[in-house]
């Protein structure tokens, strides 16, 4: 925690998981197991994830500004042109037109068309609604066995709505003809609510220390209906002891057989594969004759998946131990937060002012900020650096209706930087090198001529093959 002992080797530790990595390991071992090791996160999402992710993403901004904008007063219903207002909202974030109407008729007209009467019509001025709520614990309560086993865990609330009484998990899955919620999200909803209610009084935001989230409504609300969750059920209970299981022994175990027992409980085959599942490709990838050594490559790249898996639970796991055990003066101490006040926020600009001056900072410019919270329960949001004036600085942020308080917290980037602020760990940079380690097995050519003509196939063959390097001559 203190940084006393050298990362290095099998961390030893539980990884500090997500919501979302429990829900993958709960889908399938093997999703799981391409998650940690390969750095492949989309097995839920379905084909095409990217777009689908995008797209997602728009609607959950979108309601959270069309709700936001009602309460500060902006927009006013029932008159305002809401078709409008959508197609101006995303075309700023890169829409073109005909993706524009597509999301107003698949999902976010839909959604606006069920809520307006009742709903939407009934927010104000005195309604507090909270969006995109980072959680986490180390310490979060499961009963197993006539006992209460504790697991780390972290993850994102979607909207929280403190008048109403509800914690709402939004998706763009799910048909107008469904009579349950899309794949998981009951048990997502209900994992954010227990994580939620682990948190005792001072790790929540000060406003909220009196607020008994036991009492909470859940809700999966998709573009044609909303489906209530109940807080009692058997069953997510031992679909979290067993995804921790899972995430346990694919990350630290060392074991053998355990990549074996995950494919072994994969939850499809290749002759009746899941076309829901985002992993299809990676499961069941085309078995390319070229290059000939891909046994060798596929035994040699083995063991840098796990090498590379526990850099990120030394740099990632470690930090979010280490923000949530450490008290906080030790944290300003070893420079792993910066403190400060708000100073002022006007036009997207947040004014911090530190209790030290700054100094110079040297190459970073973004930076992640809970201008809103605290560390186990805030709106961690990304902010640009603009510029320091002595103990002061000035960050742009994006003003998504959020809430502020009067201080802020500035979360770490690089352990190794020297600058006075940091950032979160580079973590992702291990999942790219994973990926890229495994596109790389799995590529090839049919034909043997393609083969000699592609350089990288015959760079493999002479690595791991028979083929010899020879020092070409003009």
């Amino acid at each position: 925690m203190r940084g006393k002992e050298f990362p290095s080797g099998n961390p030893r530790f539980a990884p500090f998981p997500t919501v979302t990595d429990l829900l993958i390991a709960d889908f399938c071992p093997v999703a799981v197991l391409h998650n940690l090791l390969h750095g492949r996160d989309y097995a839920l999402i379905g084909q095409a994830p990217y777009e689908m992710k995008r797209r997602g993403n728009l609607f959950h901004k979108f309601i959270a500004h069309l709700k936001s904008s009602l309460i500060k007063g902006k927009i006013k219903l029932p008159n305002y042109n809401l078709l409008s207002e959508f197609h101006r909202f995303a075309e700023h974030y890169g829409f073109d037109f005909n993706a524009r109407s597509d999301l107003w008729t698949f999902y976010v007209g839909p959604w606006v068309s069920r809520k307006l009467d009742e709903e939407l019509q009934d927010i104000s001025s005195s309604d507090e609604i909270f969006f995109e709520l980072s959680v986490a614990n180390h310490k979060v309560p499961f009963p197993h066995k006539g006992k209460s086993v504790s697991y780390p865990l972290k993850g994102r609330i979607d909207e929280i709505d403190i008048k109403r009484k509800r914690i709402i998990e939004r998706t763009i899955k799910g048909s107008s003809l469904d009579d349950k919620p899309p794949t998981l999200k009951d048990y997502q909803v209900w994992l954010l609510w227990k994580l939620l209610c682990s948190l005792r009084r001072g790790q929540l935001p000060s406003q909220w220390e009196s607020i008994n989230f036991q009492d909470f409504e859940l809700v999966v609300e998709t573009p044609h209906r909303d489906f209530t969750i109940s807080h009692e059920n058997p069953n997510y209970i031992e679909k979290t002891h067993s995804a921790y299981v899972w995430i346990h022994d694919i990350s630290i175990s060392e074991s053998p057989g355990v990549n074996r027992e995950a494919y072994d409980n994969r939850a499809c085959t290749s002759l009746n594969p899941n076309q829901e599942c985002g992993l299809i490709r990676t499961c069941y990838p085309r078995n390319y004759p070229h290059p000939q050594s891909r046994p060798e490559i596929k035994q040699i790249f083995k063991p840098w998946y796990q090498y590379l898996l526990w850099e990120q639970i030394w740099k990632g796991d470690l930090f979010q131990y280490q923000l949530l055990n450490l008290e906080k003066e030790e944290l300003i101490e070893k420079g792993l937060i910066l403190e400060g006040k708000i100073a002022s926020f006007d036009d997207n600009k947040i004014e911090l002012e530190m209790s030290t001056e700054i100094g110079s900072v040297r190459g970073y410019n973004e930076y992640t900020i809970i201008p809103f919270g605290t560390l186990f329960c805030g709106k961690e949001m990304k902010a640009k650096l603009l510029k320091v004036k002595g103990n002061r600085l000035i960050m742009e942020i994006q003003d998504e209706g959020i809430s502020l308080s009067n201080d802020a917290i500035l979360l770490p980037s690089s352990l190794e930087s020297f600058s006075p602020i940091l950032q979160e760990p580079p973590t992702f940079l291990e999942e790219q090198k994973q990926t890229g380690l495994l596109r790389l097995q799995h590529s090839g050519a049919v034909k043997e001529e393609k083969a000699k003509s592609r350089s990288w196939i015959q760079l493999l063959e002479a690595i791991f093959g028979i083929i010899q390097l020879k020092r070409g001559s003009k």
